[in-house]
């Protein structure tokens, strides 16, 4: 199953390391980890979402308790036994162009989200290119991501290119 949880964790050095232990301690398989260290909650601490598969939910429980008995304040979380993913190629100015808002607009498609994304960055002013996977609840909802994710791109200026399977 896939896992989707968001959580809370001290602005201090160690804290994302004593949240990942438990995970891979019970077999999790890590997808994404996103940061987020610029926006604090009102506790001074920092949301950090991670997607991880799992493969049962013995395992996922034992993951949530050692994460609680760690301290680790969890906000959210959700699971999904048979979602969809297509990964994307894109190259250009990627930087430049704003990732972080093609990723914004895509994460407010209901049913969809990007859940990993591996950046290879050009020399300064250069090209670079960006392999984004976006997990989504059906085909439907996975092919309309993909399908506004090529929109932004055509915008941006931003070469795109998907597997024969998407789209």
């Amino acid at each position: 199953m896939l896992v989707r949880i968001v959580m809370e964790l001290e602005d201090v050095p160690g804290q994302l390391l004593k949240a990942l232990e438990p995970i891979s301690r019970f077999g999790g398989n890590i997808q994404s980890i996103m940061h987020q260290r610029e926006r604090k909650t009102p506790l001074g601490r920092v949301p950090v979402m991670l997607v991880f598969e799992v493969g049962e939910r013995a395992r996922l429980n034992r993951i949530l308790a050692a994460l609680r008995a760690r301290g680790v304040r969890i906000t959210q979380l959700g699971e999904r036994e048979g979602a969809v993913r297509a990964t994307a190629l894109l190259i250009g100015h990627i930087i430049h162009t704003d990732i972080r808002d093609t990723i914004e607009r895509l994460n407010a498609l209901k049913g969809a989200r990007v859940s990993d994304l591996s950046l290879a960055m050009g020399e300064p002013g250069q090209e670079s290119a960006a392999r984004m996977t976006i997990t989504a609840d059906d085909e439907r909802r996975v092919n309309l991501a993909l399908s506004n994710l090529q929109r932004i791109a055509d915008r941006k200026k931003l070469l795109m290119i998907t597997s024969l399977e998407a789209g």
